[in-house]
């Protein structure tokens, strides 16, 4: 399997002031993507542009491949049928003025009074459905803050010198033992602020349950989580765990894993129609002969069985339930003492900032638009639409009513459909919140940057011939190290230049000797 290489974070010429390569150290934080740098592929951040995109540099079959795609997410791939409808309408009414001596019209007063009323109800509609598209990239902007809090505060300001006790052990061993066991416990917190991301994802999309190939890794070691119905609980032993190995037969068990990215795929039976199909002509024996048997079923669970069933519908919520095991560690270093109160403090406050998001996602989620509005929405952009070429043929439109009453379709019907489409911001729609993004490329990679990132003493980065704390003219903080404090004081009052000028650029590379 191929790994992408952490990227290295390029200084330029103005900054390397007596660099030795030998001693550059390398970020590992994703470097900042920048519209002008195409070695980052953002493809998958948003399909409709790259960053430093040029169509006069791609090829003409890629560049019709762009705006296919970009066609696809516009509300032309939804509303085409209401469009061919309006101009076989339009086409309908012109035949008949045109063709018969029926005056198939009437005058275009109705058109200014129901353009205003439909102007008013499309803006609100398109605005509130906005307002909770906003709302929700708000909340996985504070999801993404306080992953980044805790891991934070978790890897280099939690356990002492990486100990899970408040005297770490004087023999050498269980010393060893013990900081390799304190290292493992805020790595796995750590990971949980992700797991908590990543089922908020499934959460938020109606994925019941952990069996993914993004989320089992992450929450597997949970108890009541990573195990299926019927398996042991806490006391299981090694070999009675689930295996995410596809090919282990041995004592572990089998347990499928579902994709990260489940788009949901059309299936005639889930439509409308054929509900309605089967809800007719259905017969009623064969209903109520199912009924029976659900009802059969439900009477043979004994009292025991309702109550495991009571209490796995219970905790389908698992972005609640990995908070809670994160306030369990958290507990645990309050117990153990290996915590100060304003780490403790900065720590709960992740977990209420991860909470609070939680909350305010599910309220997006379940708070649509009232039916009866949408439903009245839509009746008077159809009315509107329908009697438009009536008032454009009155008009002396003739012909020209077709491709007019279409525009304005797409129009009216467009607003309707994109304020339908981003009213649940969190599926596989084209226009939807990438989560799978926020997840996999914004925090797993932070986190994974900042675990990777040893506690060192600032002794060890502070005091270094790069750094030049008075200004770039001034000596590096090695030399100052070695002055008195009234001199450096007085350099301190003279204040600092940290700006170089242009012309002095190149000299400040070439002659680092004259500037120590």
């Amino acid at each position: 399997m191929s790994t992408t290489p952490t990227p290295r974070v390029q200084l330029s010429v103005d900054t390397a002031v007596n660099r030795d390569p030998s001693n550059s150290p390398v970020s590992p934080f994703p470097a900042p993507l920048s519209r002008h740098d195409t070695s980052h592929d953002t493809s998958h951040a948003h399909f409709v542009k790259d960053a430093g995109w040029d169509i006069l540099k791609h090829r003409p079959h890629k560049t019709l491949f762009h705006w296919a795609r970009a066609l696809g997410a516009t509300a032309l791939a939804r509303i085409w049928p209401i469009l061919l409808f309006t101009g076989g309408w339009s086409t309908m009414v012109v035949l008949v003025n045109l063709k018969t001596s029926v005056p198939f019209h009437f005058p275009n007063t109705m058109i200014t009074v129901l353009g205003v009323l439909l102007g008013l109800t499309l803006s609100y509609r398109t605005s509130s459905a906005y307002e909770k598209y906003s709302e929700g990239r708000r909340q996985w902007a504070n999801i993404t803050h306080a992953s980044r809090t805790w891991a934070r505060t978790v890897w280099f300001h939690s356990q002492g010198p990486d100990s899970c006790v408040p005297v770490p052990p004087e023999d050498p061993d269980e010393r060893a033992k013990d900081e390799a066991k304190a290292v493992l416990e805020k790595k796995t917190s750590v990971r949980m602020a992700l797991g908590f991301a990543v089922a908020m994802k499934h959460y938020l999309r109606g994925e019941e349950g952990v069996h993914y190939s993004d989320l089992y890794p992450l929450v597997s070691f949970i108890p009541s989580l990573g195990l299926p119905s019927g398996m042991a609980g806490a006391d299981a032993t090694l070999g009675q765990l689930p295996s995410l190995s596809a090919h282990d037969h041995g004592q572990h068990h089998h347990v499928e894993l579902q994709r990260a990215e489940n788009v949901p795929r059309f299936r005639f039976s889930d439509t409308w129609i054929a509900r309605w199909v089967r809800r007719v002509f259905r017969p009623r024996k064969e209903a109520a002969r199912r009924a029976q048997k659900r009802q059969s079923s439900a009477d043979e669970l004994d009292d025991a069985e309702l109550g495991e069933l009571g209490a796995q519908v219970g905790r389908q919520n698992i972005p609640l339930e990995v908070t809670v095991y994160m306030s369990m560690y958290l507990a645990a270093l309050q117990r153990r003492k290996t915590l100060d109160v304003p780490t403790t403090n900065m720590l709960f406050g992740a977990i209420n900032q991860l909470t609070d998001a939680l909350a305010n996602l599910e309220r997006i989620l379940t708070t649509p638009i009232p039916w009866s509005f949408n439903a009245h929405i839509w009746e008077v952009s159809w009315i509107y639409c329908l009697a438009l070429p009536f008032q454009l043929y009155a008009s002396n439109f003739k012909w020209i009513t077709v491709p007019a009453t279409v525009v304005t379709t797409y129009i009216v019907m467009g607003y309707a459909s994109i304020a339908e489409e981003i009213e649940n911001p969190f599926g596989y729609d084209k226009n939807d919140l990438n989560l799978g993004y926020f997840c996999r490329e914004i925090i797993a990679k932070e986190l994974d940057a900042i675990t990777s990132t040893p506690f060192r003493d600032p002794s060890d980065w502070m005091f270094s011939t790069l750094n030049r704390p008075l200004g770039v003219w001034q000596p590096n903080a090695v030399k100052l190290a070695d002055t008195s404090i009234s001199e450096l004081r007085g350099r301190l009052a003279r204040g600092s230049v940290s700006w170089v000028p242009p012309s002095r650029k190149e000299s400040l590379v070439s002659e680092p000797a004259s500037i120590a």
